[in-house]
């Protein structure tokens, strides 16, 4: 199947974040103290304008 934007025709498409970082003050600095990641489904939207991609999770490849 050919993806593509429905809304502007692009093809690229970038995946939500799925990780944050968690910095602690420490001595007047900004230390990195863990990276925790979120677990939720695999969401992915237009680069060019954010829309949506409905999508067949049997054709993502990683």
């Amino acid at each position: 199947m050919l993806y593509k934007c429905k809304k502007c025709g692009s093809k690229e498409f970038i995946s939500q974040p799925n990780q944050y970082d968690v910095f602690e003050s420490q001595n007047g600095k900004l230390v990195l103290k863990s990276t925790e990641f979120i677990d939720d489904e695999l969401v992915l939207y237009c680069r060019e304008c954010s829309e949506i991609l409905e999508f067949d999770e049997d054709d993502i490849i990683m």
